[in-house]
């Protein structure tokens, strides 16, 4: 079931969102879902509990910014997709810093509507496909989830995995982890990082910024990467 939330202080516009998920529930038989509505971002924020796998998003609100309310989320969960629900594109565009999936157009259409919940759908049963990773040190042989892992960073002859609770040094090669990455969420932004797509925050110029890591891009990687990361988040940012 796809647990939802949408903050939106026009209760015709909200309304109308929740029509759009039953019109979708009816032409889609396996889809589930559950919804709650929040009026003021205050009244989100004080409720919420990281337990949101979709979050629709007005831009402007009585009390704050949308964006603004993002930004808060952010604090307290990576993981959460944030659609924006606009009229005004030039707020919207500043989702690359929120880590935002998409924004919506007003006034609301079904079919990009249906078109990006289709999307969003598929990444996010792509990402409850979880991958582990059976790795080696001299003293263990122990299994990693990948879904953990931010970056595999190249030194030396070793391998570091930062992951969200600690780092781990094994023996090994990127080519040969990349392999059995393959298929996931996973991209070399150079020659000595492979970075999980889930936790990119920023890209600017040569540099990405992943779980409060700054790495650097190569050149010759940037267009590929950026081409990767697009697919992976299947939203126009």
């Amino acid at each position: 079931m796809l647990r939802i939330g949408i903050l939106e202080d026009e209760k015709a516009r909200s309304d109308e969102l929740m029509g759009f998920l039953e019109r979708y529930k009816n032409e889609h038989g396996s889809f589930s879902y559950s919804v709650k509505v929040y009026e003021t971002g205050g009244k989100l924020l004080f409720d919420y509990k990281q337990d949101y796998d979709l979050l629709f998003l007005d831009i402007r609100l009585p009390d704050m910014l949308g964006i603004d309310a993002a930004r808060e989320i952010r604090k307290i969960d990576p993981n959460v997709m944030i659609v924006f629900v606009t009229s005004l594109t030039q707020y919207a565009i500043d989702g690359y810093e929120v880590n935002a999936f998409d924004y919506i157009l007003k006034p609301l259409m079904y079919q990009p509507f249906a078109l990006k919940l289709t999307r969003i759908l598929n990444i996010l049963n792509r990402a409850s496909a979880k991958k582990m990773l059976t790795l080696k040190t001299k003293q263990l042989t122990f299994r990693l989830d990948a879904d953990v892992i931010l970056y595999v960073e190249v030194s030396g002859h070793d391998l570091i995995f930062h992951t969200l609770e600690r780092e781990y040094r094994i023996w090994g090669t990127l080519s040969k982890i990349e392999q059995d990455l393959e298929g996931g969420s996973f991209s070399r932004c150079n020659a000595c990082y492979l970075v999980n797509l889930k936790y990119v925050e920023q890209v600017k110029g040569l540099t990405v910024s992943v779980g409060g890591h700054e790495l650097s891009i190569s050149r010759n990687r940037r267009k590929e990467f950026l081409e990767e990361l697009a697919r992976y988040k299947g939203g126009s940012f």
